[in-house]
């Protein structure tokens, strides 16, 4: 039967029990009774869940039809994607005459009295039922039923049969694993500069016009883009409360410079600039030069390269703060660990081609210099991070600050050789011509200091299916207090320790222990997976 015009509900008396009236829908013309219990078992459902979705710890304010949505929590019901909606469902139930009327909810799977099949409640979600006649339940296959029996014999005929909602309970998500793709750049590091380059026939020293530096000088190391991994996992103990683990790590950002084998000075002049007290001046040892008035000519190779090295590794607890329809702020705490290396090496070979003014042809000099630094942060963390979810897009904030000992070592080794081409004979010296005075081999530099190191991340994310998301985002984070190797280099001492055969030991002015601050910050590309 196809009703039309407005419903209206109407009080009778219930025969068996006059106490209790029953209450009628009449389609303007037409009286049909139903029982008041079961519409009152409708208004009951109704109202629980609209008091569902207004609790502090619910993220959703209505129901959905489709995919679950993201802030839905345990316990919520969710619907399969199919189409119910409420012209869809007028037009099955009304016939195509003027739509201007609401859905109406009853209880069972028809009204009784009569023979107008009814749809089960569905909150907001509608149901198209049949409009035609001698149709069973499941005539339509296994996934589409009818709203109510017709009666045996079908015909053939199921009029507009549609599939029923699907009602499934949402699992909460107990375990997350996060995968991303670290693209970051880390500050540019400052040296002395370590290798010049000069017009051929004039020196390689810094206070000659037209010298320029090849490896070294202020923050010219470094500062490029750097790949990494991060990996976040954990689980959720209740609804309150979950632990964690984080760890990340950046490739070795380096920077490096050779000669690519042995060179003369015919097009250049090379050489390793430093500043030499006997004449209280800027001096070069020469590894390649031709016709520098007042030497002889030489011949040689060098290489440089300084790298840096960071990882973290992380253990925290999270606790829910605050939360409301779609979204959540918790207070992380925890332990943390940073390890940031840095090291510098520097290696030259000088041989003497020429012997006008002093020594023999074949006489060579190599120098080799490497620093080490060490940082171990152990710590804790504490901050905040706030979880925004509209739909399939997720929106996180996460601030926190790292504080505790910050563990410094500093290692300098190096080695002088000289061999005399006349003689034939090796002489080495332990120490090379860069190391911090005489604590190549010892831990007179090392240092335990208080320091903190702030970060912050924030990342949009997509729901691409129900467990898996796919995120973009930025990460900043500072360490205040880092030893870093080319900070603590000091190319200040005599010439003539240097000279073959040695003139004097090397000697080189105490010089400040030096310390200083250090950042990196870049894109990450990740993929969440909740189960």
């Amino acid at each position: 039967m196809v009703l039309n015009g407005p419903l209206i509900l109407v009080e009778t008396v219930n025969q068996m029990n006059p106490v209790f009236p029953d209450y009628t829908r009449v389609p303007m013309e037409t009286n049909k009774t139903t029982k008041w219990k079961l519409l009152a078992l409708a208004a009951m459902l109704s109202a629980g869940s609209a008091s569902a979705a207004d609790q502090g710890n619910s993220d959703m304010t209505q129901y959905y039809t489709g995919a679950a949505p993201v802030s839905a929590e345990e316990g919520d019901i969710v619907y399969d994607d199919v189409d119910y909606s409420a012209d869809n469902m007028a037009a099955s139930f009304y016939g195509n005459e003027g739509q201007s009327l609401q859905p109406v909810a009853f209880v069972g799977d028809q009204q009784l009295g009569s023979g107008v099949p009814t749809p089960s409640p569905m909150m907001d979600d509608s149901y198209i039922v049949s409009n035609g006649g001698g149709c069973s339940t499941g005539d339509c296959g296994n996934s589409y039923e009818m709203a109510s029996s017709c009666g045996s014999a079908c015909g053939g005929n199921c009029g507009e049969c549609r599939q029923r909602p699907v009602r499934k309970m949402l699992k909460k998500h107990d375990v997350w694993m996060t995968a991303e793709a670290l693209l970051w750049f880390t500050q540019a590091r400052s040296t002395t500069p370590l290798i010049t380059q000069s017009a051929a026939g004039t020196d390689p020293e810094l206070d000659v016009a037209g010298t320029t530096t090849l490896f070294g000088g202020d923050e010219s190391i470094g500062g490029d883009l750097s790949a990494g991994f991060r990996l976040d996992f954990g689980r959720n103990l209740n609804d309150d409360f979950g632990i964690g683990g984080r760890f990340w790590w950046l490739s070795e950002s380096s920077e490096d410079a050779s000669s690519g084998g042995t060179v003369n000075g015919n097009a250049f002049s090379y050489g390793r600039p430093f500043y030499d007290t006997n004449i209280n001046s800027d001096n070069s040892i020469l590894i390649a030069s031709t016709g520098v008035a007042g030497n002889d000519d030489f011949e040689g190779s060098f290489s440089a390269e300084s790298s840096l090295d960071i990882y973290a590794a992380e253990a925290y607890a999270r606790m829910k703060m605050l939360s409301g329809s779609g979204f959540r702020t918790d207070l992380i705490g925890g332990f943390s660990h940073f390890g940031i290396d840095d090291t510098l090496t520097v290696n030259s070979t000088s041989i003497q081609t020429t012997d006008a003014i002093a020594g023999n042809i074949g006489d060579t000099t190599v120098l080799y210099d490497n620093i080490e630094t060490e940082n171990r942060f152990y710590g804790g963390q504490i901050g905040f991070e706030t979880m925004v979810n509209r739909g399939k897009w997720s929106f996180k904030a996460l601030t926190k600050v790292h504080l505790g000992n910050m563990e410094q070592i500093y290692r300098g080794s190096g080695l002088r050789t000289f061999t005399d081409a006349g003689f034939v004979t090796t002489t080495s010296t332990d120490g090379g011509v860069l190391a911090l005075g005489d604590t190549y081999n010892t831990t007179a530099l090392d240092e335990d200091k208080f320091t903190f190191a702030p970060e912050a991340n924030v990342k949009l994310g997509y729901k691409f299916r129900p467990n898996v998301s796919m995120s973009v985002g930025y990460s900043f984070i500072y360490w205040d207090d880092v030893l870093l190797s080319g900070d603590n280099i000091n190319n200040v001492y005599n010439g003539d320790g240097i000279t073959f055969p040695p003139g004097a030991a090397l000697a080189q002015p105490v010089s400040e222990r030096k310390d200083s601050s250090l950042y990196t910050h870049g894109i990450d590309l990740g993929c969440v997976i909740d189960f």
